[in-house]
């Protein structure tokens, strides 16, 4: 807990000498529910970058979930993407595809006006090489979030994403405030601002704005 509190202390604090970037990630989610208990999802993104100037990546993915109760869900997924990175050998920027694997814990309850979630995510990536799949990354992740249910069409909210990288320490904070607009029973759109906090050196501050059409079928 005093990490924690301590990282939250840092977040206050904006590095001097750092360029800002904004970014812009938009996208589709669809939702498809076979039961009370089950549920699969797909969602769909492109991701912008150099100020909106860049397509960053483009990413599908796909998962199942599963509600053990009113409070509890688990999910499982599988991300495919194809990032914007610098190749040495043609000495050009060329995209490359990656795979990552995650799954989900995720925790919600109404407390007083407002509604708690809790999400605990295991997530491990690995890239295309000549000799295979590579592993790059693993992260724990922590998410906290309170949103504002009420009687009008818009639910806004506020959370902090806590990104542990498995075998070193927390590297990076994802703070955001949203909005989701309910268009009816079955359509929705989520408008989100956020910022990516690193906690190691890093001459780049960013911000990014996102965009998803939400569709329960």
């Amino acid at each position: 807990m005093k990490r924690i509190l301590l990282l939250l202390l840092l977040m206050s604090f904006k590095m001097w000498g750092q360029e800002t970037d904004l970014r812009s990630w938009t996208g589709l989610s669809l939702e498809k529910k076979l039961n009370k208990h089950i549920s699969l999802n797909a969602n769909l993104q492109v991701r912008t970058m150099d100020n909106f100037t860049t397509l960053g990546s483009y990413i599908g993915e796909f998962g199942i979930g599963y509600k053990l109760n009113k409070h509890w869900e688990v999910s499982a997924y599988y991300r495919y993407a194809q990032k914007r990175k610098w190749d040495k050998s043609d000495d050009a920027y060329i995209y490359k595809p990656f795979h990552r694997f995650y799954t989900n814990v995720e925790y919600d309850r109404k407390i007083w006006i407002l509604k708690f979630s809790y999400r605990l995510r295991y997530q491990d990536q690995f890239k295309d090489t000549d000799t295979g799949l590579e592993e790059t990354k693993s992260y724990l992740r922590n998410k906290i979030e309170l949103a504002y249910p009420n009687k009008t069409r818009f639910t806004p909210s506020i959370s902090a994403d806590f990104f542990y990288k498995i075998g070193e320490d927390f590297d990076q904070i994802r703070y955001k405030a949203g909005v989701d607009y309910t268009v009816n029973k079955r359509n929705s759109v989520g408008l989100t601002f956020f910022r990516d906090y690193a906690l190691v050196p890093t001459d780049l501050d960013v911000y990014t704005i996102g965009l998803t059409y939400k569709l329960k079928l």
